[in-house]
């Protein structure tokens, strides 16, 4: 009997997926837990594993298509098993009960060994050339067809890359936030305000407590974490920032899921760190650490991108000190965090230099007025600015 490869329901807000790769032929035999397929989905890639054995018999969609839920994407099962020439139906499949993806730290996998398409180290035998020496476009460095066509070698034996046009199309990762930022922008009612922050008090307490943090947990305590604490705190007060805008209504959470939107080659990824409302600086400082480097190797589980209730955009070192960040919906509001820069202040009879950050905070029109939001960044400054509270 062949078995159905379904593209699963990887998050809560998941209605399709877009096959970014195949790692299997057909023809090819698939052992259990093998990855079959990667999906993009709204938020990350995912592998998808097998869960039978068998011969990949049918493939019904090619790499950057997308798929609904629950559709057939192909089949496993014995050679010669017939199965349909067509992918079934997908009003007979939305009938059936939705096939939640089990959540696994396994569920994205990053090999250290060469990661190529069967089809990309077929030609390179034939060439006689070495994988190793081929720069992969593909996630995570994998090779493609692609890539072994346009390498060359040189008489002297020095590997090449022939000059060409380069050309992206819309896929993958960035394909996923292309269509996230175009519905985020177009269908939320954005408004932006701004508030400078003075943050001497914040430095002299930060450098005060690194060797602290350090000690406990051998991770660096950033600038972030303050903003993170300072927001969870501030969000107490103001609710309704902490809230999801649905169909039904605003609804308004007690625990604070900050998302971190952490910025890689060719796209955006905003791992969510749950209950921050609960975590001291320290645990806060070690959760924000691991998340970013899972972020950046590729290996968030679905769950871990998934439940934000607000969310914090920072830049980190740079000049740029304000830009207008687009809420993540159905999140209410997300805060963007400037480049640290100097400004002056006036300190009695004197001008001081002091180090400064810009927030630009955007929120949703239709669950929050004006008046609040300013309330909340005043709170939020105030916090910032007299940071020995936070440690309350």
């Amino acid at each position: 009997m062949a078995f159905e490869v379904l593209m699963p329901k990887l998050s809560s807000t998941m209605a399709e997926g877009s096959i970014t790769q195949w790692f299997k032929e057909e023809g090819e035999y698939v052992e259990v837990g093998e990855a079959i397929f990667e999906v993009m989905t709204d938020k990350i890639a995912i592998e998808v594993e097998a869960y039978e054995e068998g011969t990949l018999l049918k493939r019904y969609y090619e790499a950057d298509q997308m798929v609904p839920i629950n559709a057939v994407v192909a089949f496993l099962g014995k050679v010669g098993e017939e199965v349909p020439d067509q992918a079934p139906s997908i009003e007979r499949r939305q009938s059936e009960p939705i096939k939640e993806q089990p959540q696994s730290d396994s569920s994205v996998s990053v090999s250290q060994e060469i990661r190529a398409t069967p089809a990309a180290r077929k030609l390179a035998r034939e060439k006689g050339i070495e994988l190793s020496h081929i720069l992969g476009s593909g996630r995570h460095g994998r090779i493609h067809l692609s890539d072994v066509t346009a390498y060359s070698v040189k008489p002297n034996g020095v590997p090449a890359v022939e000059n060409q046009e380069l050309f992206s199309p819309w896929k993958g990762l960035r394909r996923a936030v292309a269509d996230t930022m175009v519905t985020n922008s177009q269908t939320i009612p954005h408004v932006t305000m701004e508030a400078q922050v003075n943050l001497k008090e914040l430095v002299l307490l930060r450098q005060q407590l690194l060797p602290v943090i350090e000690e406990q947990n051998g991770k660096r305590l950033s600038l972030l974490e303050f903003m993170i604490k300072g927001v969870t705190v501030a969000l107490k007060q103001f609710p309704r920032l902490n809230a999801h805008v649905l169909e039904d209504g605003i609804h308004e959470f007690s625990q604070v899921n900050m998302g971190v939107a952490v910025g890689l080659t060719d796209g955006l990824v905003v791992p969510v760190i749950k209950g921050v409302n609960q975590l001291g600086l320290a645990d806060l400082t070690e959760a924000v650490k691991v998340m970013t480097e899972k972020a950046r190797e590729g290996k968030l589980t679905s769950a871990e991108v998934s439940d934000g209730t607000f969310t914090i955009s920072s830049l980190g070192k740079g000049v740029v000190r304000h830009f207008t960040p687009i809420i993540n919906g159905p999140q209410v509001a997300i805060l963007g965090v400037g480049s640290l820069y100097e400004a002056a202040y006036s300190v009695g009879d004197q001008v001081e230099m002091h180090p400064t950050l810009t927030l630009s905070l955007s929120f949703d029109h239709r669950a929050i007025d004006g008046a609040p939001v300013a309330e909340f960044l005043s709170v939020l400054v105030g916090l910032l600015e007299q940071p020995y509270g936070l440690l309350l």
